[in-house]
Order: C-alpha cells, then structure tokens, then sequence
C-alpha cells in the first residue's frame, strides 16, 4: 500500500489547525461570557437594591443625646417624576429609644416620628423641604441637594441628657417609610406609581452606653 505523505500530512495540519481555532473560539466566547457576567449582575444588582438605613452616628451635646443618619436607594426616577409634576414626597423616619434591661423587658424612654416632606414648583424652578425637626423648610434648585436634605437626619435631638444615666445601656430603633397618603386617590392612572407602595426599611438597631 502507498500513502502520498504530503496528503496525509496536509490533513494533519487542518485537523490541528481545525481544533486550535475551535478552542480559540472557546476560549474567547467563555473570557468574554465571564467578564461580561459582572457589569450585568452589578447594574441589575444596583437597580434591585432596597432602601436601607445606613451610616448612623449617635453623638451629644453638652444638654441632648443626637441622631445621625442616612436612608439610602429611596427615590426612584417614577417618584421624582411625580415630583415634578406637583405631587410632594413624604418620608417618615420612626425612632425610638429604649433603656435596655437584662432581667426585663427594654424600656421605651421616647418615640419619635419625623417627616420630611419633598415638593416643586415648576414656576419658580425650585425644590423645597419641610422638615418635623425643623421650623422653617429648605429651598434649592439642585435636585440632588434636595434628595440629599430628604434622606438625612442630621443632628436630631434624641432626649435630654439630664434624663439618661452615665455608664446604662440603651438601645436605638430606627427605619423610614414612604407615607402612602402622600398620593392622591387616583394619581395612578396618570403616573405608575405601583413600584413605590413597598417602600419601608428595615428596622436598624443599635445599642450603646451613655
């Protein structure tokens, strides 16, 4: 039997050559697959994101015990469409303050509700915000700024100092909710508000010695 060796040998180098450029495209289809996998699952991961009650502070004055904090991914591009179109956003941060016992139940020393509410008017261009804490609202043209006076709570006078005893636990309750009555009846038909009726923290507690 005869082989033409250039033949067999042509063929070799096709089928070699065949298999580096399949695993070649292997290679490339599963290097991009993974790093594709992370832009994704981050922007979906971003856009899913629950409000939360974050960076919390608890400081003092010479007379009051304060509040910091901060509830983060509380606006949604449909809330702030509403915004804009006349309707005002309240937010309600609930807090309490306990004396925490060992052998008994947690005693609730004070509670507090505290409202900020966001509104526009489109004549004059500008955002303003009501605040419980406060007695006279804020003005501003920035939106961001606006959304940054809503999420904050910024040196809130907890409880007189006078009232707490040195070296005693006590424990911080704290979350914020959308208040639903803040739509008027019917506003859903004109703007989908459905993805905002979920929107209430979890509570945050944290406990500390004065």
């Amino acid at each position: 039997m005869v082989y033409n060796l250039h033949a067999v040998y042509t063929y070799y180098t096709y089928a070699v050559r065949k298999k580096m450029f399949q695993a070649a495209l292997c290679f490339l289809c599963l290097f991009g697959l993974f790093f594709s996998l992370p832009v994704f699952s981050a922007s979906q991961t971003e856009a899913e994101q629950e409000p939360i009650i974050d960076e919390i502070v608890i400081s003092t004055t010479k007379n009051h015990l304060l509040l910091f904090a901060k509830v983060m991914h509380c606006f949604t591009d449909e809330m702030l469409e509403g915004v804009r179109n006349g309707i005002p956003l309240t937010f309600r941060f609930d807090i309490r303050l306990n004396t925490i016992r060992k052998t008994w139940f947690d005693a609730e020393l004070v509670e507090h509700k505290i409202n900020h509410t966001l509104s526009y008017d489109p004549l004059k261009e500008e955002y303003q915000v009501a605040f419980a804490e406060k007695e006279r609202p804020e003005v501003t043209r920035s939106l961001e700024e606006a959304k940054q006076m809503m999420a904050d709570l910024n040196k809130l006078q907890l409880h007189p100092l006078n009232e707490l005893q040195v070296g005693s636990p006590y424990s911080l309750e704290i979350k914020a909710t959308l208040v639903e009555n803040t739509f008027p009846l019917g506003i859903h038909s004109i703007i989908p508000f459905t993805s905002l009726w979920n929107f209430e923290t979890d509570w945050r507690i944290v406990e500390f010695n004065y």
